[in-house]
């Protein structure tokens, strides 16, 4: 089976053109999407992330916030794609994980109450504290500060212990599109957490997979097993977005792949 390439360059490709990471808008649609990278994590390490921009008439929505401390980052990330940092007027996270929420606290504080939270139906109860998250657990923080450096131990138990939980607006279910992107559809991706959810922008064929998909080596792969709560749900995922017409993907832990990223999913 083919596998797809990492695109990083202009390319014409039917309804589709990528430059720089972003999917620009066509004939057909009005919405943009700009892959945004933060390139170094909370500790100094080079280690890209990809939170997603999107924007058309109804404003700009970022998917994903990065972890705590990147605020400079990310807003830099966003006007740099074009858009005034204070008119994002939402933020949809795929998933509860820290990389992708911890900078919520700091995002709110600049662009205030106005600012609307998103995210999958059963993911809800974990961003809003009603659940703790799955992953933060004691245990399991200890565990993650036995494994770094003991140099950076000390910063890193309070980056943990400062993960927010924050009021959700509004939820989506599978297969549910955006109420305010209409051409980006919700597919309920669980596994990874109960309520991971990737967003399908079927006119660009695009998927944002959050974590359901990684690129490593300039392979496209599952999530990771280590941390991924139930792997065998998060396989079956996978099999999920084979019906799905998908020609590019954009992984928060490795960035944008394709085209012909359905052969390499389909493996």
């Amino acid at each position: 089976m083919q596998t797809g390439t990492v695109r990083t360059r202009c390319q014409l490709c039917f309804n589709l053109w990528i430059k720089g990471g972003t999917v620009m808008k066509n004939t057909e649609s009005a919405l943009h999407v700009k892959m945004l990278t933060l390139a170094r994590n909370p500790f100094g390490a080079l280690v890209a992330i990809h939170p997603v921009l999107l924007w058309d008439d109804n404003g700009a929505t970022l998917v994903d916030v990065g972890y705590p401390g990147q605020l400079a980052e990310l807003t830099a990330a966003v006007e740099q794609a074009g858009i005034a940092f204070n008119h994002i007027r939402r933020v949809i996270f795929t998933h509860q994980d820290w990389d992708h929420v911890g900078n919520i606290a700091a995002v709110q504080d600049v662009l205030g109450d106005a600012l609307k939270i998103y995210t999958h139906t059963d993911e809800r109860k974990y961003i809003e504290g009603a659940a703790p998250y799955i992953k933060m657990t004691p245990e399991r923080i200890q565990a993650r500060l036995q494994s770094l450096p003991e140099e950076i131990r000390a910063k890193a138990a309070g980056l943990f212990a400062s993960i927010p939980t924050v009021q959700v607006h509004g939820t989506f279910g599978d297969g549910e599109p955006l109420s305010f992107h209409a051409d980006v559809r919700v597919i309920h991706t669980p596994g990874h957490t109960p309520g991971h959810m990737c967003l399908y922008v079927k006119k660009h064929r695009l998927l944002i997979a959050g974590d359901q998909l990684r690129l490593q080596n300039g392979v496209l792969v599952g999530p990771a097993s280590e941390h991924t709560a139930d792997l065998r749900t998060a396989r079956q995922s996978l099999d999920k977005l084979q019906h799905y017409d998908i020609d590019y993907v954009i992984c928060y832990h490795g960035g944008l792949y394709g085209p012909q990223a359905a052969q390499r999913i389909a493996v």
